[in-house]
């Protein structure tokens, strides 16, 4: 049976769950699967803010599938997802005609392995990144606390006069009496 590769992007209303979202994920999914198809891939993109207002609402999870099917397979997911109640709107793509399903398959867990990979190496920087930030922060109150600054050195520290500025306020100029 040939198969042509596609791409669906899913846009699932955000007060829905992500729980929920990765279960509408996995019954299209399972549609695929049981119509001969192979899945690719799936990202989660999460809450987006939409370009315009779709059934009232301003964002959308978005959920990327891609997968390798015969075209009748087609028919049935969309006629799923327009049954699903929390997807907004989607859209179906197809990629590629004709693909060897066993040699694209592979390509695609390469594929997924590195972009994996990458989103790992991306986190540990951010944690990385947050750690010396953290480290630097202490230094700083570390810093003002020797110096005897205290915690704050936003807010200015209130003038001390004595009490002679409320006496002056208290005691009419000399202009203000003529």
């Amino acid at each position: 049976m040939l198969s042509h590769e596609y791409e669906t992007i899913i846009i699932v209303r955000p007060d829905v769950e992500d729980s929920a979202v990765k279960g509408i994920a996995e019954k299209f999914e399972g549609v695929l699967t049981e119509g001969g198809g192979h899945i690719l891939d799936r990202e989660d993109w999460g809450s987006r803010k939409l370009a315009y207002p779709i059934a009232k609402h301003l964002r959308g999870t978005y959920v990327k599938l891609s997968f390798l099917a015969p075209a009748e397979v087609i028919d049935e997911l969309e006629r799923r997802i327009r049954l699903e109640d929390g997807v907004v709107r989607f859209m179906t793509v197809r990629l590629a005609d004709a693909v060897d399903v066993s040699t694209r398959v592979e390509e695609a867990a390469v594929q997924r392995a590195k972009r994996l990979e990458e989103e790992a190496r991306r986190a540990a920087e951010a944690a990385a990144a947050a750690e010396r930030e953290a480290e630097l922060q202490r230094e700083i109150e570390e810093r003002n606390a020797a110096a005897g600054l205290g915690e704050s050195r936003s807010t200015p520290a209130p003038a001390s006069d004595n009490g002679a500025g409320e006496a002056a306020a208290a005691q009419p100029s000399a202009e203000q009496s003529n």
